[in-house]
């Protein structure tokens, strides 16, 4: 049962890398991860099991890294954003498998587990997690000198580790250079908890009625309910007809054409489901 996966890529990798021609390389490795966590509670957000999209990089240089390292954090900024998510970027302890410092991806949320303090400068955004910061609240921030610290609780849904030689010292991953010396391959590792991610859009977009789904991440996007229109009536078009027309534009529905279930319990469904668009089929409607 997989908890990371820094040691089998590495091993992996060191069957394929002999010289600096073969660099750099990134693999993605996206699969069920278990942890024996302790706190298991929240639903999704803190759960033993979970889905995973890691991805590993192997680089000639730690120039080199850093260079891939702010390519990343740019594409996992776009992917937060196109979720919905205002995630703040985050200093975080290391532990002792990484070069320096790591980076989180925070969502300042009521539910977090996580406490960061941030500046309040949308301009900035500085941030780092209550774990290894100095920073009280209301202070200046270090950084911009123009907006206040703040604090909150946040979720984390993402990081990037520059792991350095750590790993390529234990499996021996060498390359060789230019002049043919031998040098160790310097990694760096990113990672999305996707049922996470999941969780928190739940978390930052709901009511007391169920979930509302931002559209680009919407399962998805029409609702279609049929209230005893099922066949064409008349002049009027049928749920069939409409379900129909909707698939054939391209358009992803889901068509609740149940006939054992009452209106009311189609609506609450529908509520608690929280697609983006929903189109009500009646005789009336």
């Amino acid at each position: 049962l997989g908890w990371t996966h820094e040691e089998v890529l590495t091993a992996i990798v060191s069957k394929y890398i002999s010289s600096y021609k073969d660099l750099p390389v990134a693999l993605y490795q996206i699969q069920t991860k278990f942890r024996n966590e302790a706190r298991a509670k929240s639903g999704l957000l803190r759960g033993r099991e979970f889905l995973m999209k890691d991805l590993y990089s192997f680089h000639a240089s730690e120039e080199d890294l850093f260079t891939y390292y702010e390519r990343v954090k740019g594409a996992y900024f776009n992917v937060f954003r196109r979720c919905g998510l205002d995630a703040i970027y985050t200093l975080s302890g290391g532990g002792d498998f990484t070069m320096q410092n790591t980076h989180e991806f925070q969502v300042l949320s009521e539910g977090g587990e996580d406490t960061v303090f941030y500046c309040s400068n949308l301009k900035c955004r500085y941030a780092e997690n209550k774990e290894i910061s100095q920073l009280k609240e209301g202070e200046k921030c270090p950084t911009c000198g123009a907006g206040e610290v703040a604090r909150g609780n946040a979720i984390e849904v993402g990081n990037i580790f520059p792991l350095g030689t750590k790993y390529s010292e234990a499996f021996g991953l060498e390359y060789a250079d230019e002049n043919g010396a031998k040098k160790l391959v310097v990694m760096g590792s990113y990672g999305i908890g996707v049922s996470r991610l999941m969780a928190t859009i739940v978390e930052m977009y709901h009511d007391d009625y169920g979930i509302m789904w931002p559209t680009p991440v919407a399962p998805f996007y029409i609702h279609l309910l049929d209230i005893g229109l099922q066949k064409e009536d008349g002049d009027m078009p049928s749920a069939d007809a409409i379900y129909k027309n909707l698939l054939a534009w391209g358009k992803e529905v889901l068509y609740d054409d149940r006939i054992d279930k009452q209106a009311g319990e189609k609506f609450a469904d529908a509520d608690l489901i929280g697609l983006p668009l929903r189109i009500v089929v009646s005789k009336r409607t």
